[in-house]
């Protein structure tokens, strides 16, 4: 059963630095949010689902908010800003308690208050008694709601959060039933280069202007997480930062994206490689897909900003010559053309990410996998050890996610890249898998159920 809806939401407003998204990872359980002394960090929206004792919100995370004339997203984030607030049951403006009371502070609480929704000012930092006590300067704000809260150690957010469900009905979490992996929703990440039309991607999918998009490279600065439903289908959509080659990565908030970014990886189901179709494919973007290779995640390439070269069958041609030549280790990945501006191939993308959802959780039957492996074998056979022939016996599959296939032969050590990459090709033609990176271990008799002794390939 599908755990229930949240019914309320609550979005994060404030200053830079004033502690936003570090309440918003320990709320949500996790690092998802970059935290850093550098004001500005978050730019932007992120929302997510918490469960957090006994109280079940989502929970709105935003850029801070200050006066910079010259900031190149201050209109951008000020935009986000207001989405966030309208989408929300209630408002958490954050100020800081070490810094007390700032003018912009009270100029933040005067527009919240326009948007006649319930304002719960969360004085944050408050990490000694004195400081969770006095409260005094806030006072002049005339706020009816003033909670003190420290979200580095965890003081006085629960108390926060019932003060909070007395006005705002955040209902008590329920225990969640079923299998986890059948519950969640498809992960799907959008891996590439800075500036490639990852941001314009995302908002083209879920027709909402939630990330900030600009012709300045490295705009998003850490991966997004946009919750999304399509068809009766739930996805987590997962923006990421551009990845530049490490030579070029130089500040430290872009290293900590390219981090962000990575770390994605370990969560998704199906990554979007997005190429620039307008630039010739470059080594980064073959790196970049090697970086997905590694983590074993299924794969399909978004070649956007197709519009451009509609028409120029020499460009076409070109473009497509380079990408066979520089990621010809991705010829089991869909590819797909796509124009993020006028929207040409979204449902050919989404057509593409679900078969291979369903390739990478696929399970294949043990028997139809051993007349595959027979036939496999007398067509080729594997290496012999001197005039002893290498047998393999049997194949079964272990795990999904991707599929991964242990075969037990008399000689392992005799199994050479060539033949892993042989038979991997012999169970993509029997069975199709496209999209999905398979996993294929060789295992002796001996070794049989012993765990983690087979030679992995």
């Amino acid at each position: 059963m599908a755990p229930p809806q949240p019914v309320a939401a609550i979005a994060l407003v404030g200053r830079p630095n004033v502690g936003k998204s570090t309440l918003f990872n320990r709320l949500v359980g996790s690092r998802k949010a970059l935290v850093a002394a550098t004001p500005g960090l978050t730019r932007d929206r992120r929302v997510e689902e918490v469960r957090f004792n006994g109280f079940h919100f989502l929970l709105v995370d935003t850029g801070g908010m200050a006066y910079d004339p010259d900031g190149a997203f201050s209109t951008e984030i000020v935009a986000q800003v207001e989405a966030g607030v309208e989408s929300a049951a209630a408002v958490w403006l954050m100020v800081d308690a070490v810094e007390g009371l700032n003018p912009f502070d009270t100029e933040l609480y005067r527009w919240l208050l326009r948007g006649q929704k319930p304002v719960f000012v969360i004085v944050n930092k408050a990490d000694n008694v004195q400081r969770m006590t006095d409260l005094s300067d806030f006072y002049a704000l005339g706020a009816e709601h003033i909670l003190a809260l420290s979200a580095i150690h965890g003081h006085g957010i629960e108390q926060a959060l019932a003060q909070t469900a007395a006005v705002v009905p955040i209902r008590e979490a329920e225990v969640e039933s079923g299998d986890p992996l059948a519950e969640r929703p498809v992960r799907i990440t959008f891996l590439g280069r800075p500036n490639v039309g990852k941001s314009s991607l995302v908002n083209l999918i879920v027709d909402d202007s939630r990330m900030i998009v600009s012709e300045v490279a490295g705009t998003t600065r850490e991966a997004v997480d946009v919750p999304f439903e399509r068809q009766g289908q739930s996805y987590l959509l997962i923006d990421t930062a551009g990845i530049r080659r490490r030579a070029r990565t130089k500040e430290y908030l872009e290293k900590i994206g390219v981090l962000s970014s990575l770390g994605a990886l370990r969560r998704t189901d199906v990554t979007v490689l997005v190429l620039d179709a307008s630039e010739p494919i470059a080594e980064q973007d073959a790196r970049i897909a090697s970086y997905i290779l590694e983590q074993r995640r299924g794969i399909v390439i978004a070649m956007n900003k197709w519009d451009l070269l509609a028409g120029n069958a020499k460009k076409i041609k070109e473009f497509e010559f380079i990408m066979e030549r520089k990621l010809r280790f991705l010829q089991f990945a869909p590819r797909v053309r796509i124009s993020a501006v006028d929207g040409s191939g979204l449902e050919q993308l989404f057509k593409e990410i679900q078969t291979v959802y369903e390739n990478f959780s696929r399970r294949i039957q043990t028997a139809d996998l051993n007349r595959v492996v027979q036939m496999s074998v007398l067509r080729r056979s594997p290496p012999a050890q001197g005039r002893v022939p290498t047998k393999v016996f049997y194949g079964s599959q272990v795990r999904e996610r991707p599929p991964t296939f242990c075969f037990v032969t008399n000689h392992p050590k005799q199994i050479r890249e060539s033949y892993t990459r042989y038979m991997e090709g012999q169970l993509r033609y029997h069975f199709g898998l496209k999209g999905t990176p398979l996993h294929i271990l060789w295992k002796g008799r001996r070794e049989e159920g012993k765990q983690n002794r087979g030679r992995r390939s």
